[in-house]
């Protein structure tokens, strides 16, 4: 197998995950805002879950349309992936600055900045090895 191709596989693989934390999040948002310390008793329930189940619908949609790309026209998928990757890296830096600016990452703030930033670096991996694409379609037809 190429680099290429396990690029592109290990890309399609960091959609999946990517999206099936989307699907968590829409599903339960309750469980996956307590996970991350952000459901407590003074916010109101209805816009937090609302929030929370959009933020899932995102991430559902993104990473499918990704991996659908990555699949079928690589070089689109490859710059699509990309996009998400810088999504995903910002959001690890995000969690690197918080947690030298306020001092105390916690055991979550941690964790959750190494993901984020291995899911991007898996993300951004085919737009830097663009290969050959071998398209099969139809002959000509006229």
């Amino acid at each position: 197998m190429s680099s290429y191709v396990l690029s592109l596989f290990l890309a399609v693989l960091a959609c999946v995950i990517g999206g099936t934390l989307g699907g968590m999040i829409l599903a339960r948002p309750q469980t996956m805002l307590g996970l991350a310390g952000l459901a407590d008793e003074e916010t109101p329930k209805a816009p937090l879950f609302a929030e929370g189940r959009a933020l899932g619908g995102v991430l559902i949609a993104a990473h499918g349309v990704a991996a659908l790309y990555l699949g079928y026209q690589p070089r689109i998928g490859a710059a699509m992936a990309l996009a998400l990757a810088v999504a995903w890296l910002g959001a690890a830096a995000g969690r690197a600055l918080s947690a030298a600016l306020d001092g105390e990452a916690g055991r979550y703030n941690r964790g959750a900045m190494v993901f984020n930033a291995l899911i991007g670096v898996t993300l951004s991996l085919p737009f830097f090895q663009i290969g050959k694409v071998v398209l099969h379609g139809a002959a000509r037809l006229a």
